[in-house]
């Protein structure tokens, strides 16, 4: 969808939702996922995530959000790769909502991690877009780095998350290989991607556990940064990494596994 750029929607709460040529630049909320050809994965969370953080944050209710949701979901092309993105915007005490129908940026299998080295500024790192300025601008740091991602870390230096992922891995516990991730109770995003491996491992008797560790320790395991946009990606060796993932056949066979079992969760977008 080369040369196709985005088109902003927005409405005040009261009205239509209609293109607008100056959408407001400040962003309180947001929430974003992958639309492959009119269905999307899992839906139900970023709906799920984008209402709690409106209502947490500002104390909009469900209900009022409900008309704009299904005006949005409307907006959304059938057709292709999209990448929309819902915000709640502007003034605080006034704020609009938007929604920007953007073509999706190419997709990966694969990522490159590496660590941030700065200590962890978000003011709301448990909710998507009060802190989204700030993670471009490291983010784009990192990528003139050479790197995919950035990984945050606490202030004793244990992994929390990248900039725009989740962060899992795999671990021989008890005998078992086990789906490790960052306990819930840490400074991370509820990540969509990472709520539904979860859930699918343990309805499918995988055992998972929550744990936290040093990038170091992750050096000869399978890790994996998952996201809305791609997916699941693999953790790749390179210069820069902090430390260097297991890449062999069975790692791969794991995660074309992984991938079937998310898209088994897509569904139309329909309103």
């Amino acid at each position: 969808m080369a040369g196709i750029s985005e088109t902003i929607y927005q409405t005040d709460f009261t009205g239509v939702l209609s293109v607008t040529e100056s959408p407001e630049k400040q962003v309180l909320v947001a929430d974003s996922w992958l639309v492959r050809n009119g269905n999307a994965i899992a839906l139900d969370l970023h709906r799920k995530r984008f209402f709690n953080s409106c209502s947490q944050l500002y104390q909009i209710r469900p209900d009022v959000l409900q008309p704009y949701w299904l005006m949005m979901l409307n907006k959304i092309p059938h057709h292709g790769l999209w990448f929309p993105r819902v915000e709640l915007a502007g003034n605080a005490r006034q704020p609009k909502l938007q929604v920007r129908i953007r073509p999706a940026p190419p997709l990966k299998e694969t990522v490159r991690l590496c660590l941030c080295n700065i200590p962890d500024r978000r003011h709301a790192p448990r909710h998507k877009g009060p802190d989204m300025s700030l993670l471009g601008e490291i983010r784009q740091q990192i990528l003139m780095q050479g790197a995919d991602e950035g990984i945050i870390v606490s202030p004793k230096g244990y992994l929390l998350e990248g900039l725009t992922t989740s962060i899992l891995w795999w671990e021989e516990l008890n005998g078992q290989q086990t789906l490790c991730a960052v306990p819930d109770a840490n400074r991370i995003l509820p990540g969509t991607i990472r709520e539904l491996i979860l859930s699918i491992a343990e309805q499918s008797g995988i055992p998972t556990a929550y744990r936290l560790v040093l990038p170091a320790r992750l050096n000869g395991r399978e890790v994996c940064a998952v996201n809305a946009l791609h997916g699941i990606r693999s953790a790749i060796p390179w210069q820069n990494s902090p430390f260097i993932p297991k890449n062999d056949a069975k790692a791969e066979k794991r995660l074309k596994e992984w991938r079937h079992a998310i898209e088994a969760y897509a569904s139309p977008i329909t309103a």
